[in-house]
């Protein structure tokens, strides 16, 4: 991006050379710069040169003082261009205390910040001339470039292979000796966390069914278990139907208190206490709800990224559902539409590194067979969901198709047809209609 102005950049050069001397007349103060600013947060180049030959030297754990400063300098040819010993004494003497490391680093790291948000101004002014664009993208790349300013999203980290082992074995190594199966954010139902290992961050599930059969219902639960038991924030955008309803639901469910009495207000005695306790508690919770009827994939993501800026611990995210999402541009076919808003999906969730819950609608095929229990191609409009999906679960109730069953409740079936990390099967809820709840149930089974 172009500065565009003409005016000195805001900048500090007597905090950054109290910041790197300080790196040289102490290790952990070396260590905290390098963990909290970058080299591009100096404005001085030959600061940023500095920055370079530390950064590698607390990376490569060798001692960093005055005398192995200027030896790793030499070494490199840079003792002269940074000013030779002159230089180091400046930054020795800029230093008051190596206990203000902090104070000095933040006001480097601002002053980098003013510099960004004004490079982003400049980009934002080019954007907003390029009138051929669609105007939803150019929102979206406006934001984008101002959200990476505020979460220092542009900072690109390459993963050692080696780093990424030592955490992965670890995470082995507690689950082998601790003997946990649940590495994800557990979702309540036992036997589905224990074949999917919980709902893993960055990763698209796709929960699908034919209307009815309680879809909402299920992924209401499990808000209810991540929010209440995880204590984890959890952000629903519902489409369908409004956060009053929405509510209703959680309520009933909570409160395990017939949905139609209390919509009617034909509720027996003693109820009215447990649904007080029941809201008291919901309304603790960190669930949130986007009601927006019209929502686009790029409405979506701007939402969800400032709702992970102002909400860090974010866990879940729900959308209901996946068809009633439109994009901001035109396409060819609903097959169409229907894939790129699916790979938008997944994109939120590599992006903010949370679970996505998508809902998604099954075609009219499955009426016409006989035996009704999804199966992948039925996936409505696109086969592009079973591709981005990481997970994709199926709800089949058998006591859907017998509606003279009296007692309210009935097995559901969780049918995991992809499961990209693991095992595909059956796990088995029990449905209370009049909750709109299910429940545990204790079977499962695991495909050859």
């Amino acid at each position: 991006m172009e500065q565009g102005i003409d005016r000195i950049m805001p900048h500090n050069l007597d905090a950054e050379r109290a910041v790197l001397g300080s790196c040289l007349l102490d290790k952990d103060a070396a260590i905290y710069v390098i963990e909290t600013l970058r080299k591009d947060d100096f404005y001085d180049a030959i600061h940023q040169l500095a920055y370079d030959i530390i950064s590698e030297m607390v990376q490569k754990d060798k001692a960093v003082d005055p005398l192995t400063f200027i030896e790793e300098a030499k070494k490199r040819g840079l003792f002269d261009k940074l000013g030779g010993q002159s230089f180091v004494a400046s930054l020795i003497d800029a230093v008051p205390t190596t206990a203000n490391v902090e104070y000095h680093a933040r006001i480097v790291r601002d002053k980098s910040v003013h510099r960004k948000m004004i490079q982003v101004g400049t980009y934002i002014t080019k954007l907003g001339y390029a009138e051929e664009a669609e105007i939803e993208e150019v929102l979206d790349e406006a934001e984008r470039a101002v959200f990476d300013v505020a979460t220092r999203g542009n900072l690109v980290v390459f993963k050692a292979l080696g780093e990424v082992l030592k955490s992965s074995f670890k995470e082995l190594e507690d689950r082998f000796f601790g003997g946990s199966v649940v590495t994800g954010l557990p979702t309540g139902y036992i036997d589905l966390d224990r074949i999917t290992g919980g709902l893993q961050g960055g990763s698209l599930i796709i929960l699908a069914a034919r209307p009815s059969m309680g879809k909402t219902a299920l992924a209401l639960n499990i808000a209810q278990y991540v929010a209440i038991k995880q204590e984890t924030p959890v952000l629903i955008f519902s489409l369908e139907m409004s956060a009053e309803q929405l509510s209703h639901r959680l309520l009933a469910s909570e409160a395990k208190v017939n949905i139609h009495d209390m919509r009617t207000g034909a509720l027996p005695r003693g109820t009215w206490d447990i649904l007080a306790n029941a809201a008291g508690m919901l309304s603790e919770a960190p669930i949130y709800i986007d009601d927006s009827s019209f929502l686009s994939t790029l409405d979506l993501r701007a939402r969800a990224r400032r709702f992970k800026a102002q909400h860090p611990k974010l866990g879940l995210i729900i959308v209901d559902y996946l068809q009633l999402m439109n994009l901001s541009r035109r396409v060819e076919n609903k097959q169409q539409e229907v894939a790129e808003i699916s790979r938008a999906l997944k994109g939120v969730a590599r992006e903010l590194n949370v679970p996505v819950i998508a809902l998604s609608q099954l075609s009219r095929a499955v009426e016409q067979r006989q035996d009704k229990k999804p199966q992948l191609a039925d996936l409505r409009d696109s086969g592009a969901i079973e591709q981005d999906a990481d997970l994709v679960i199926f709800l089949y109730r058998k006591g859907y198709y017998e509606p003279d069953k009296e007692d309210g409740q009935d097995v559901a079936d969780l049918i995991i047809a992809k499961h990209r990390n693991g095992p595909t099967g059956t796990v088995q809820l029990l449905f209370v209609k009049e909750y709109t709840r299910f429940e545990n149930f204790a079977s499962w089974t695991l495909s050859k």
